[in-house]
């Protein structure tokens, strides 16, 4: 599951009960990157408020862009934990996490509008050589027709991406099997 001690979802108790419930009550289970994070609740409640705020809440992109964005952002970063969870949400790739070495040109190859390269193509470079965004960038992104507000929110979501897989990475969290990597997306 992780390379750290993890709270038991039958064990947990107190403020760690709390939010594993919350979790479990809008997600239907536990992802193993909120189980690696039990032990330390408060910044586990959080993540999840960040993650539902940028990926579930209002906002200017569409839940397909959002989940792009997690895709492309998590291939860079060759985190199969989170291009095979955000892959899965949005049923466009293979789900295979020997095929992630050719994920991040396939999935660029898929896109046809404009928007989607663009928002891609800024993921990606904020993921790979995030010092060499310049004001160049955002202008292609409004080129391609993105208001500011999109523009912040893409930045929002790799951002919070490049955390996530971080910590998917840094704690070596495992990718759920069968059953309980079904949510609710």
């Amino acid at each position: 599951m992780a390379w750290i001690k993890t709270a038991d979802p039958d064990e947990a108790k107190g403020k760690t009960k709390k939010v594993y419930d919350k979790i479990m009550s809008e997600r239907g289970h536990l992802a193993n990157i909120f189980l690696a994070q039990g032990i330390d609740p408060e910044v586990l409640e959080q993540h999840l408020g960040l993650y539902q705020s940028v990926m579930l809440g209002p906002g200017p992109l569409s839940r397909e862009e959002r989940e792009m964005i997690a895709v492309i952002v998590s291939a860079a970063n060759q985190s199969a934990y989170g291009a095979i969870h955000h892959s899965e949400a949005l049923e466009s790739v293979d789900k295979d996490p020997a095929a992630l070495s050719k994920l991040l040109k396939e999935f660029m190859a898929k896109r046809e509008s404009t928007r989607e390269k663009a928002l891609l193509a800024y993921a990606a470079k904020l993921t790979i050589s995030p010092k060499d965004i310049t004001r160049n960038d955002i202008k292609d992104l409004r080129d391609a027709g993105l208001s500011d507000e999109e523009i912040l929110r893409a930045n929002l979501i790799a951002s919070y991406f490049n955390f996530s897989n971080r910590i998917a990475l840094g704690l070596g969290v495992e990718l759920e099997e069968g059953k309980e990597r079904t949510y609710k997306y």
